[in-house]
């Protein structure tokens, strides 16, 4: 039976994937595909949007979840869903054929987002974490309590896909600096899990795609002032509503404004580095590099949102046929998120469609 594993590392900077940081994800890299200046996601480049777009091959304007930025969970109607996508994932897909799958998840608050209760199993149960599971300062199961149902899923030669989740490398990220000795320590940590994860696949990995992706990059802050949107009196004059998450942000037009005359108001705003349509009401604004739009966690010494995080880690490997035509494709050209569900799609047989991504297969 063909088997994909896909591995998403929350926030792992695709520059830090180098033999002296990471040998075993350089080495599946090297035996299989890379993408050599990684993929790219849209903006936000955030958390929530990726994986959402990785896990449906559907841009955020189609899955409804358009950002990570929230407050205590909280969410207005016009900047998009955190409840469940709106359109079917993976897990969908496979259940509808009968295929057998897992999530196993350090971010539990994905489970409901992602739809993953049409998993024939997943952890945390339920996605609520069970009680004493070790955390990390953001809340969330740290690698290592993770580690153990990965390793279980990646043994069960029953399983057709395994999407499993390590989130340390954003906490850590976040709270230091992507590129701190703290940050190169979760590096190389996660990196030895993926190696255990590799291995528990060995028994079938001549029927095996292994696939792992970051949602995003993370850059450092710089000590300047986040950038106050509202404080502008002519984005004001545009502006109904705004959303900051972290160097992208949100803005809801009012009446009557076309997206050309908010884009020119929010052009003229000091770190600003430009910005796009995001859907009949919204655009999303740029910040430079180093800069964020004020939010209510400023707290943060990584961050990520905005077009100079919007690149991913892109790595295939295993024993399949599949993987050399992957590998290949990964040498053309980058790969945006929404590649990888048509191309998991596609090698397990199935038909998920309509995508915005394109196959990689």
């Amino acid at each position: 039976m063909t088997r994909v594993v896909l591995l998403g590392l929350d926030g792992f900077p695709h520059r830090w994937i180098r033999p002296d940081v990471t040998p075993r994800m350089w080495e599946l890299a090297a035996t299989g595909g890379r993408a050599a200046e990684g993929g790219i996601t849209g903006k936000p480049s955030s958390t929530y949007p990726g994986f959402c777009t990785l896990l449906t091959g559907r841009f955020p304007v189609a899955h409804g979840v358009r950002t990570t930025g929230s407050q205590s969970g909280t969410l207005p109607a016009w900047a998009g869903t955190w409840n469940r996508v709106l359109v079917p994932t993976l897990f969908d897909t496979c259940r509808s054929a009968g295929l057998r799958t897992a999530a196993v998840q350090g971010d539990h608050l994905m489970h409901p987002m992602l739809g993953t209760d049409a998993a024939t199993w997943i952890w945390p149960p339920k996605g609520e974490v069970p009680q004493g599971t070790p955390l990390d300062d953001h809340g969330y199961p740290i690698n290592a309590a993770v580690r153990p149902s990965l390793l279980e899923a990646a043994r069960d030669g029953s399983l057709a896909f395994l999407f499993g989740h390590l989130n340390e490398a954003d906490t850590v990220g976040h709270d230091t600096g992507p590129d701190s000795q703290a940050s190169m320590a979760c590096y190389r940590a996660t990196d030895a899990v993926v190696g255990e994860v590799l291995d528990a696949l060995r028994p079938d990995w001549a029927d095996t795609v292994v696939m792992i992706v970051s949602d995003h990059d993370m850059e450092d802050r710089t000590d300047i002032p986040p950038i106050d949107l509202t404080a502008d009196p002519g984005v004001r004059a545009v502006a109904d509503d705004i959303l900051g998450d972290g160097g992208a942000a949100l803005l809801r037009l009012r009446s009557g404004v076309s997206p050309g005359a908010a884009g020119a108001a929010v052009s003229r705003v000091d770190g600003v580095a430009g910005w796009s349509q995001g859907s009949r009401e919204m655009i999303v604004v740029d910040a430079q590099p180093g800069r964020i739009f004020s939010a209510w966690r400023l707290r943060f010494r990584g961050y990520h949102g905005g077009p100079a995080t919007a690149r991913t880690v892109a790595l295939v490997g295993g024993g399949h046929p599949h993987v050399s035509a992957i590998a290949g494709t990964l040498a053309r050209r980058r790969p945006h998120l929404a590649d990888w569900a048509p191309t998991i799609a596609g090698v397990l047989g199935l038909d998920l469609s309509p995508t915005d991504g394109v196959s990689l297969a």
